[in-house]
């Protein structure tokens, strides 16, 4: 009998392992934005039905950023399969990253149409960013400055994937995490 019940737990803890549990359960939430297209975007709503990678960037980014969209690249050319699967780069910076702005990113990095960089008003992205405990502050490389349109981003360095439902299930640094890292667990919750 006590070796049914090891057994059993042995299981459970392995299932567990095999299918990654819920962070964050973005099904009562919506979110008004836009896509590099001008094109209004409910999210996570338009995405159901289909598992996300989601990550955030700002285009004026001098380091990071651009190897988080080179790391979600990577990801998606050593995906075997990416007919069910939708990659969303968010703006931590929609003053500056207007649809134009980002389309325009899309273009210089070779970005499919897989890939959606979404924007929105300054109150909607914030909301949306800490929901997802996303950090995102502006901040000055000297402080005397007068332009205000002249900052850099403090922020996260996050990929998640989003199953199906809208239920976040797995973050990963995002400029460092190797691929098959992410494609492993996509392979468990697709």
């Amino acid at each position: 009998m006590l070796w049914i019940i090891a057994a059993l737990g042995i299981s459970l803890s392995l299932a567990a392992c095999n299918n990654p549990d819920t962070i964050i359960d973005l099904n009562d939430n919506s979110y008004e934005l836009l896509n590099e297209d001008s094109s209004a975007v409910r999210f996570p709503n338009d995405y159901s039905g289909k598992t996300t990678l989601i990550t955030f960037i700002y285009t004026h980014c001098p380091d990071v950023c651009p190897v988080i969209t080179a790391n979600m690249k990577n990801i998606q050319s050593e995906l075997a399969d990416t007919s069910d699967i939708r990659f969303v780069e968010i703006t931590f910076d929609p003053e500056r990253d207007t649809p134009s702005v980002l389309a325009e990113y899309k273009d210089v990095y070779s970005l499919n149409h897989q890939f959606s960089l979404l924007t929105g008003q300054p109150p909607e992205i914030d909301s949306l960013l800490s929901k997802l405990n996303i950090v995102a502050e502006k901040a000055r490389i000297d402080s005397l400055q007068q332009d205000s349109s002249d900052y850099f981003m403090r922020h996260s360095n996050t990929i998640y994937i989003m199953d199906k439902q809208g239920r976040i299930r797995t973050e990963y640094p995002a400029n460092v995490v190797p691929p098959e890292n992410v494609i492993e667990d996509l392979q468990k919750i697709r």
